[in-house]
């Protein structure tokens, strides 16, 4: 028999275990613990409303951690050992919450189908591309930069956090998308996978006109949020930023990205 308990200082351990086995249903699943480890005792307190685990007869299976977000929720990380779609039926129910569910997910051999089962319906995806053995190109690349009166900066902890909110907002803004606060950056520079020399602003004289940035997972760079201005796009910015992100990590050795 299933039953859906609180997180609580008696199951911890538990979660734990289950949280470090997350991403065998999802490679997209956040580590609840990283960002648990960095919250306050109020924050943690808080987070505990938002996180249920899975018990089955006297076993621990499953836990879901959510966020709910105005009329909508985002599901952060679910898992069960049981790769079946009840047990994760039974973890989306215990949200008790109206509105549109959310949930980032990599698909691999089973998860779609079971999320499918669910009612889940694909609304947008992401394509990952892989350059392996990448030598950086410098052909044309400070000339384009001096005729355009180009010049590239690193973000300034602390100076930079309001500019990167207004790039990445005008650039990616959708009506299901939730706008990037300053919060979400202080959060993002306490995490593992930040990279201090990767996240770069591309200026056109002293306006800024776009924005791009690598993060390090398991020893592996990835360049992520790119983004350009609209009053900018159309003038191959977006491939001089690319190159610069390029020129950094083949500045520090890396070979694919």
């Amino acid at each position: 028999m299933y039953e859906c308990v609180n997180f609580n200082k008696k199951n911890i351990d538990k979660l734990w275990e289950l949280n470090s086995l997350r991403t065998q249903f999802n490679e997209e699943n956040q580590n609840l613990f990283d960002y648990y480890s960095n919250c306050n005792f109020a924050q943690r307190i808080f987070l505990r409303r938002r996180v249920k685990l899975l018990k089955h007869g006297e076993n621990y299976t499953g836990f879901i951690w959510f966020e709910p977000m105005w009329d909508e929720c985002v599901i952060k990380s679910i898992f069960s050992v049981e790769k079946e779609a009840e047990p994760y039926r039974l973890l989306i129910d215990s949200i008790k919450l109206k509105g549109v569910i959310k949930y980032n997910c990599s698909n691999n051999d089973y998860n779609f189908q079971i999320l499918q089962e669910l009612g889940f319906k694909k609304n947008e995806g992401i394509i990952e591309m892989h350059l392996d053995d990448f030598q950086f190109d410098y052909n044309n690349y400070d000339d384009f930069l001096n005729k355009n009166n180009l010049n590239f900066r690193e973000f300034r902890k602390g100076l930079d956090e309001g500019l990167r909110c207004m790039v990445q907002n005008e650039v990616f803004q959708d009506n299901g998308r939730i706008p990037l606060c300053i919060n979400d950056i202080y959060f993002e520079q306490s995490q593992r996978f930040y990279f201090e020399k990767g996240s770069i602003f591309l200026f056109k004289g002293d306006k800024c006109a776009g924005y791009a940035q690598i993060i390090i997972e398991k020893d592996m760079p990835y360049i992520v949020n790119v983004g350009i201005l609209n009053e900018y796009q159309g003038l191959k910015y977006g491939k001089v930023l690319m190159q610069h992100m390029l020129k950094i990590l083949s500045d520090c050795n890396f070979k694919e990205v």
